[in-house]
């Protein structure tokens, strides 16, 4: 069997036995000139390579277990619960104009037991504290920064509150304390670091960022409310924060923390509840406490942070996800849904925003030991190189679906895999996918850290093309990318990864005209060879994504088709803008990334040579091909 095909040899492409159940296949004359990603190299190539996404990510190792972060203007506070410390870093710009931010550490504030949360204290003519909580000893710490010219930081105070302390906020005068192991709330005086008070019977949190002080500024109610997340208790309290009366108590299931973006679209102010459970965050109305709208698509959200003070750029780690959220919630009041998803944050915990021009995010990552350092570069993400999936066109690829990176790869002949599974280098070529990307300010130029990457399998290397295979596994929604030649030298881009990134193979290999489809008598579809009506037709496509079973990197769907390898992802079928019923979704027995997909040639649909055919699956359509039909 031919594992893969260079742009100018045929691969031999399977067929249903007739009568045979869906997924069995036998060999056959070439059906299609099919290269491994069956488009036109040329044609694709004019689009110019790959848009950078909204967001860049840079790892930072060396952290033990940070968790809660903390933000005062360009200053940034981590808790890092594994050695009992708190880091302190300052936001610099680039040393030329336009240039990323990069950190630069201040001091290491020690002796502060399992810091857990941190949440930042700013008062007129005051010092810069940062409030950090510690449940295991019942306390809260006080770090302060000082210094003229250049900062330094400092053990201010440390103060025995209740039980279980993980949240806490600032607000004028005092830090209020949710204390998880008793329900109460803690009062502390900022200046002489003293409880002044104790309010009861307000279920304690155990997120990083459980506690908010929210005053609506534009109609303001008698008094600041003070509000808490009762994580366990599923339900928010709002407290009168001056006289320490409960003003309600609003179900809200497994609020995971809280976020005050202040004013929002409809010129009120709002709470913001990342709502762990059912996958949103809540947006409630300061005045009436009803919520004003929600935020969809945002998988286990666990922290929040908001970058200006519209929350315009609200962003909240996904800790199952391994990604940061992103989304503007002043789109009230409709239910809106999260745009950007930033991928390979293994763990993320903890988020802190900055305005610090230029603006960014830093997300904590206890299980790797690592922060993110989340920006938007005005000068882009290094593209080197450009990838584009199978979905002719559009940049992207999908986990186990094949694409192709243009670029010179420095081998002057064509090499193709000849083996299963499939190599990870060829010619000397190779391609990691993940790691992540460090600017360096002072030579203005991009490195890459390939921990956590993947070794892509290649099925072909040519002078100015790799086609690969994404790695099955991969989520989220962009990553760092290495190619590497063969006298080691590299090019750096970026791979746009989605849950499916569907692409249709075509017999002219342009993305467009005839499909790579087969008859019900496993004869190839084409105009003198129609479908008929009624009649199940094999498309042939890839960028899948996962499967049941899931298949490794460079494998093979089993050549028997025993078992068969069924999508997780159903797809949609389209023929003649008429929906067609999907009998089978799998993968082609005996291939590395083709995606078979058996449909039914729907009986109203206008008979013609050229009807146009199209798949969608998790929200992503493919390119729009055509089929003969009688």
């Amino acid at each position: 069997m031919q594992t893969s095909a260079n742009k100018n040899s045929p691969a031999q492409e399977p067929r249903l036995r007739s009568g045979g159940p869906a997924g069995s296949f036998y060999d056959s004359r070439p059906l299609l000139l099919l290269t491994t990603l069956a488009l036109c190299l040329g044609w694709v190539a004019s689009i110019g390579g790959q848009s950078p996404p909204l967001l860049s990510i840079q790892r930072i190792p060396g952290w033990q277990r940070p968790m809660g972060a903390a933000a005062l203007g360009g200053l940034i506070f981590v808790a890092n619960s594994g050695d009992n410390s708190v880091f302190v870093w300052q936001a610099l710009s680039g040393v030329a104009p336009g240039r990323p931010v990069f950190l630069q550490g201040v001091g290491i504030v020690s002796g502060i037991p399992a810091p857990f949360g941190a949440s930042p204290c700013w008062a007129p003519g005051g010092p810069a504290l940062a409030v950090v909580t510690s449940p295991s000893a019942n306390s809260i710490s006080f770090v302060q920064i000082g210094g003229a010219k250049t900062p330094t930081a400092t053990l201010a105070a440390t103060v025995q509150v209740g039980p279980q302390p993980y949240s806490a906020a600032c607000f004028g005068s005092n830090v209020f304390v949710s204390n998880y192991g008793d329900s109460t709330v803690s009062v502390i005086d900022r200046t002489s670091f003293k409880v002044t008070r104790t309010i009861p019977n307000v279920p304690g949190s155990r997120g990083l960022r459980g506690v908010v002080v929210a005053a609506d500024q534009l109609n303001p109610p008698p008094s600041p409310m003070l509000w808490v997340a009762g994580t366990d208790a599923n339900v928010v309290t709002v407290v009168n924060s001056v006289t320490g009366a409960v003003v309600a108590s609003i179900p809200v299931r497994a609020p995971a923390s809280l976020g005050y973006p202040g004013p929002a679209a409809l010129g009120s102010y709002t709470v913001l509840v990342p709502n762990a459970a059912d996958n949103t965050v809540l947006a409630f109305d300061l005045r009436t406490l009803a919520v004003s709208f929600k935020i969809t698509d945002v998988p286990t959200p666990q922290d929040f942070a908001l970058l200006g003070d519209d929350g315009r750029h609200a962003v909240a780690t996904t800790g199952p996800g391994n990604s940061v959220v992103s989304f503007d919630s002043t789109q009230a009041p409709a239910t809106v849904a999260a745009t950007t998803h930033v991928s390979g944050i293994p763990g993320a915990a903890g988020i802190v925003a900055s305005d610090f021009p230029p603006p960014f995010i830093l997300a904590t990552s206890p299980d790797t030991n690592s922060v993110f350092l989340i920006q938007s570069p005005p000068g882009g993400t290094p593209s080197q190189f450009s990838v584009v999936g199978a979905s002719f066109g559009v940049a992207q690829a999908a986990p186990g679906g094949l694409a192709t990176a243009f670029g010179t790869t420095g081998v002057t002949q064509s090499f193709t895999a000849a083996s299963l599974p499939l190599p990870k280098a060829l010619g000397g070529v190779s391609l990691r996918i993940g790691g992540s990307l460090a600017y360096d300010p002072t030579n203005t130029r991009w490195n890459y850290l390939p921990e956590d990457s993947i070794d892509a399998p290649l099925l072909y290397v040519g002078p100015t093309q790799v086609n690969f295979q994404a790695p099955p596994g991969l989520t989220g929604s962009w990553f760092p990318a290495q190619l590497t030649r063969p006298d080691g030298s590299t090019l750096l881009s970026t791979v746009t990864i989605s849950p499916a990134a569907p692409g249709i193979f075509t017999t002219a290999q342009s993305g467009v005209g005839q499909a790579a489809v087969l008859n019900q008598d496993n004869t190839p579809n084409s105009g003198i060879n129609p479908a008929k009506r009624g009649s199940v037709i094999q498309i042939f496509a890839t960028g899948a994504g996962e499967t049941t079973p899931a298949l490794g990197a460079g494998e093979a769907a089993p050549a028997n088709g025993n078992p068969l390898v069924l999508t997780k992802i159903q797809p949609t079928v389209t023929i003649g803008g008429k929906s067609a019923k999907v009998q089978f979704s799998g993968m082609a027995p005996g291939f590395v990334g083709l995606w078979q997909i058996n449909a039914e040639v729907p009986a109203d649909v206008t008979p013609s040579i050229a009807v146009p055919l199209v798949i969608a699956a998790a929200g992503v359509q493919s390119n729009t091909v055509t089929i003969a039909v009688q």
